[in-house]
């Protein structure tokens, strides 16, 4: 009886898992998605998520309009990160959800090379229900080379 039911949770775990993998590889922005390369044309972002320039954000943030949202892990977050930004890795970021402020908009950004996971966030926060997300479009990496502030190692 054990082995039986042993076997029908492993049989039901794995069909969850290959479902699992089935809807979020539907739901994987395509790798030519961000910033672009040196000499490349800008990547199409998905048409439902919304982005933001250096420079609007720089502005926002400046005048206290913005919440700047670091999804990298937290190692990451301490070698170099936006000054202020808030640091919550993506796989948290739906359960933070009621904690962000209301009033201001959201900059979610990474290092990830075409912003995977900074449009990741944005699109789990635009299916809770928050509106003003963004996508901080060349992340961290622009945002320095641009010469604006940073905290951590990356100065």
């Amino acid at each position: 009886m054990n082995r039986n039911l042993l076997f029908a949770a492993a049989a039901i775990a794995i069909v969850g898992l290959v479902g699992f993998a089935v809807v979020h590889s539907s739901n994987t922005p395509p790798a030519s998605v961000g910033a672009p390369a040196s000499g490349a044309s800008a990547p199409q972002l998905p048409a439902n998520v919304p982005v933001i320039e250096q420079a609007d954000a720089k502005r926002l943030l400046d005048a206290n309009g913005a919440t700047m949202l670091d999804v990298r892990d937290a190692d990451a977050y301490l070698a170099s990160h936006i000054a202020g930004a808030l640091q919550i890795p993506l796989a948290r970021v739906e359960g933070e959800i009621p904690y962000f402020p209301k009033d201001k908009p959201i900059i979610a950004y990474c290092t990830c090379p075409h912003d995977e996971a900074a449009i990741e966030a944005v699109q789990i926060l635009q299916h809770s229900g928050v509106t003003n997300a963004r996508v901080l479009r060349g992340g961290l990496q622009e945002w320095a080379r641009l010469g604006f502030p940073v905290g951590g190692g990356m100065k």
